[in-house]
């Protein structure tokens, strides 16, 4: 499982902003984002979840038994 975790860097140095515990000989990857892919991210309005609410209720592919539909695609790829 990933976790992201906000850092800084100072002089070479990855300071995370917050405390954060390590296992030893943990294996970490860092991913840098750079000032240019920041600026390059639209900055979109959180859309209003209300409207998203029961949009899906009369899908002709979700018609039946939750847990049934469940089970068909869990098996689906195997």
């Amino acid at each position: 499982m990933y976790q992201a975790i906000e850092a800084i860097s100072k002089a070479g140095v990855v300071r995370p902003l917050e405390p954060v515990l390590f296992d030893d000989n943990e294996p970490l990857v860092i991913l840098r984002l750079t000032k240019t892919y920041l600026s390059a991210v639209p900055s979109v309005p959180p859309a209003e979840w209300r409207q998203l609410a029961g949009v899906l209720k009369s899908s002709p592919n979700l018609n039946g038994d939750p847990l049934i539909l469940q089970r068909d695609m869990r098996h689906e790829w195997g």
